[in-house]
């Protein structure tokens, strides 16, 4: 190696150490814009796409962008399935953008359409940031606490909704600039039981949200190394997981049960007959306390295809086959489907994409989450370390809980929830770049040779010193 080369190879590594603590923090404070701020507010002039955490989301872009021009960061680097899921996801988009017919749709549709290409710049900024720069485990729990404070503050807000019927997101929304774009569900109810939404905009979005999170919070518990106490690293688990509860979601219990069962599944023995023992005690403390919770979850489950929400949700599948006829592969247009009367309103984001961006992008969409979901399992399966193991399995778990969510609901047409499944996707991301360098790390090690020459083996010793006494003797 020339002194040159060598001195190129000393400037990029300093130079990338240089970018990872920078995206530590933009991802720290991504977290709590999408959390604690309601995601209901954004910046009238610039629109829907500019809610908080989305803004956050397009300066990550913007740094990533700039730096990779800057010669402050490689991305060739960094290789991981995520990138080409999401090239993939980016390729199906701008073909049925660019395809869109905009002499037959209105103003509304068009905007629509320019929001969507913001909020996927948003998400992939999102996402290479946290894949290329969590570059350490440690860079993992730092943004991992921000993360599950700020879904524990969530909680707390839900919590006080639910119990106390007191509402502060009127408070947090006082944000200079911005202003309120999104009709919030608020405090509804459900068989006399307030249904929370915490800074959500809609109570099923905050139960899939804190399902994505459950697993994750539960990983940082048992794996946080810092000094912290049982009740710090317990009690954002425990209000995230009342988030889920509270909202009275029939969706949210099922993505909730799926994303710890799939975690249980994946701990060592050891920690599942603990969190088996504990897990009745818990659920028994929620409907306990909960008066009403019991008997309103039951009358959902018990419904079936009585319940009109299923009725409506299943009469759309014949609605949805006529519409996406005219336009098969690449849909009308992304973003541009706006439900005009409830009898439009899909809550299915599987078919909204088949109208917006045909089969192919509902295919796209579907390998978004689900490929994701198998790449971290296919990591956890190579790695020895039992944190890295147990946090593969944990990204599984939510990416399994958005994909039977997003069949529940319009999720991306909900800010949290598209903010929650990029991170999500930049902390898969990372998890596999960390099993790939533990990988690596352990096949050098395996196949170093020994190099010490001059010290002979313990055999050739124990050989020279039976020579040594022969000729004393």
């Amino acid at each position: 190696m020339t002194a040159t080369t060598a001195a190129a190879a000393t400037f990029k590594t300093a130079s990338q150490d240089r970018v990872r603590p920078h995206a530590v923090r933009i991802l720290q404070v991504y977290a709590v814009a999408m959390l604690v701020i309601p995601s209901d507010i954004a910046i009238q002039a610039i629109g829907g796409a500019s809610f908080p955490a989305g803004l956050v989301g397009m300066f990550a872009f913007l740094v990533w962008v700039m730096a990779t021009l800057f010669g402050l960061h490689d991305p060739r680097l960094h290789k991981s399935p995520i990138r080409w899921v999401l090239l993939a996801f980016w390729v199906t988009t701008l073909i049925s953008y660019a395809l869109i017919n905009r002499s037959a749709l209105g103003v509304h549709e068009l905007k629509g359409a320019d929001r969507y290409l913001m909020e996927l710049a948003m998400m992939t900024g999102i996402v290479f940031l946290a894949t290329e720069c969590l570059t350490t485990l440690d860079d993992v729990r730092r943004v991992l606490r921000t993360v599950v404070w700020a879904g524990a503050f969530c909680g707390f807000v839900a919590c006080l909704q639910f119990w106390l019927r007191i509402d502060i997101t009127p408070v947090l929304r006082k944000l200079p600039g911005f202003s309120v774009v999104t009709d919030s569900a608020g405090i509804g109810g459900r068989d006399s039981v307030a249904r929370a939404v915490g800074t959500a905009t809609h109570p099923i979005e905050l139960g899939i949200v804190a399902a994505i999170l459950l697993p994750l919070a539960i990983w940082l518990a048992l794996y946080d190394n810092g000094d912290r106490s049982a009740l710090k690293r317990w009690g954002p688990v425990v209000l995230i997981a009342l988030s889920g509860v509270v909202s009275v979601s029939r969706s949210a219990i099922l993505c909730v049960a799926i994303a710890v069962a799939v975690l249980l599944v994946a701990m060592p023995a050891r920690q599942r007959v603990v969190a088996l023992s504990a897990l009745p005690v818990a659920v028994a403390g929620v409907f306990v306390s909960a008066h009403g919770l019991i008997r309103a979850l039951l009358n959902l489950l018990g419904l079936g295809a009585a319940d009109p929400s299923i009725a409506h949700r299943v009469n759309n599948y014949t609605y949805v086959e006529e519409v996406v006829r005219h336009a098969p592969w690449f849909g009308q247009g992304v973003g541009t489907y706006i439900a005009d009367s409830n009898l439009h309103i899909l809550d299915n984001q599987y078919l909204k994409t088949m109208i917006e961006s045909g089969l192919l992008g509902a295919l796209a969409l579907f390998g978004l989450f689900f490929i994701p979901m198998i790449a971290s399992l296919i990591a956890r399966h190579n790695s020895r370390d039992p944190a890295l193991r147990l946090l593969c399995a944990a990204t599984a778990a939510g990416a399994l809980a958005a994909v039977v969510g997003s069949g529940t609901f319009d999720a991306f047409s909900f800010n949290m929830f598209y903010a929650a499944v990029a991170l999500l996707l930049g902390l898969t991301g990372a998890a596999w770049r960390l099993v790939i360098q533990e990988v690596q790390t352990r096949g050098t090690a395996v196949s170093q040779p020994d190099h010490n020459y001059d010290r002979p083996p313990p055999v050739k010793l124990a050989r020279r010193a039976r020579s040594v006494e022969a000729q004393g003797a």
